[in-house]
């Protein structure tokens, strides 16, 4: 992003606030953790850790890796990674650091979690992704969803006059890129991955700040809260995220030689 320094300050306060955006980043760690569960995971890489390394919230894997750019966000995750054993923090951006990161693999499981959306060119993350997998790696992905209820619901009032139009976080987090179902998987696929699974997670109706607000004032509560997490169910294409497991598409491996 343009400007990491501003960017980790602004999503430390969220945690220090305790803001609505806490919620959805649990809901998004348990979607990546369910993926997790699914698929062997012995050698995982964690491409951009944030505030709270996912290693804290499991400990089944043999090897692990965090690619992270931000100063802030390696000295946590290194503090944590001293009490987990076999975790190795790479300081860096993963496209700047792919040669280096390939030497803890092979990787079983990559997680790009709330990464590529943020990113100034996800074509060159991608690229850097495909370069660490081999046959039987498993990519998560998860991003923002344009489609998203409240997105919708923005557009027929007219507070919006596009889906992909940037929001007012998208703004304060320098988010570059918005993807709906179409563009993430477009996106994948042209980097040489297939789709394995696809879903949308936790409905919500409002913006984060305006939930926030709702919370603050008991307006709703916290049973609110969950039972819109699990409406998904229900909605299926309207959840505020969106999350695709990939894997190499042996049958269209792109040249990536020059990317």
């Amino acid at each position: 992003m343009d400007d990491l320094d501003r960017y980790t300050r602004e999503y430390l306060r969220q945690y220090d606030e305790g803001a609505f955006e806490v919620r959805i980043i649990e809901a998004r760690r348990e979607a990546v953790l369910r993926s997790i569960r699914k698929h062997p995971h012995d050698r995982v890489l964690e491409v951009g850790c944030g505030a709270e390394p996912l290693f804290s919230f499991f400990s089944t894997y043999r090897n692990y890796t965090v690619v992270e750019p931000s100063d802030e966000f390696v000295r946590r995750a290194r503090e944590r990674a001293m009490a987990a054993g076999n975790v190795a923090v790479v300081h860096g951006c993963l496209e700047d650091v792919v040669d280096r990161v390939a030497g803890h693999g092979p990787f079983d499981f990559i997680v790009l979690s709330s990464v590529l959306h943020e990113v100034p060119d996800p074509s060159k993350l991608l690229w850097a992704v495909r370069r660490l997998c081999v046959e039987s790696t498993v990519v998560h992905i998860n991003v923002p969803n344009v489609r998203s209820f409240h997105r919708l619901l923005a557009l027929e009032m007219g507070l919006i006059h596009s889906l992909f139009e940037p929001s007012a976080t998208e703004v304060r987090f320098q988010r570059h890129t918005r993807f709906d179902r179409r563009a993430l998987l477009d996106a994948v696929r042209v980097h040489g991955f297939r789709a394995l699974y696809f879903e949308t997670y936790f409905v919500k109706p409002f913006t984060n700040d305006q939930m926030d607000r709702l919370l603050r004032h008991g307006i709703i509560d916290t049973r609110v809260v969950d039972g819109l997490a699990a409406m998904v169910k229900h909605l299926p294409e309207m959840g505020c995220e969106m999350l695709v497991e990939v894997a190499i598409d042996e049958a269209s491996v792109p040249d990536i030689s020059d990317a």
